[in-house]
């Protein structure tokens, strides 16, 4: 049996390859993620959001569990749609050590362009079950329109 080896060429005198210098981040610790640890590393915040589009417009869903309607803001600045908030920290008592934390707190952002055809004027917006949901109709002319046909 024939086995495969992959060959690179050595890197000129003076340079080095990829694989070293990404050797070199992860041994001074700079891509390890033992680096980071969870107490005090903070994550992006990005709330998971789908989009779908059928014929009269496009919704928008987005997971904001623990949230009220109170804590998310909804704004429209021409074609651009922007969700934000803040999720809270989860109160900490005396006498509590935690073990493991991995639930986070801190304001998120999101944000879409809509495009021209979608109607801002009539945006709908629900809250329910920890779930944001945006109802955002097409404009009467952008939405297809049926042509009947008629015989001669």
């Amino acid at each position: 049996m024939v086995k495969l080896i992959r060959w690179m060429p050595p890197a000129p005198r003076g340079y080095r390859t990829l694989d070293q210098v990404v050797d070199d981040l992860w041994r001074a610790g700079w891509l390890n993620p033992a680096r980071y640890n969870t107490d005090t590393a903070r994550p992006v915040l990005r709330p998971a959001m789908d989009v779908t589009q059928d014929k009269t417009g496009v919704i928008i869903r987005v997971d904001l569990p623990g949230l009220t309607a109170e804590d998310v803001t909804v704004e429209v600045h021409g074609d651009l749609l922007t969700i934000s908030g803040e999720i809270r920290a989860a109160e900490e008592r005396e006498g509590e050590q935690y073990h493991v934390r991995e639930r986070c707190a801190g304001a998120f952002k999101r944000s879409l362009r809509l495009g021209e055809m979608v109607d801002v004027e009539r945006i709908e917006a629900t809250f329910e079950n920890g779930v944001l949901t945006l109802a955002v109709p097409m404009r009467p002319e952008a939405q297809p329109k049926r042509i009947e046909v008629r015989t001669a």
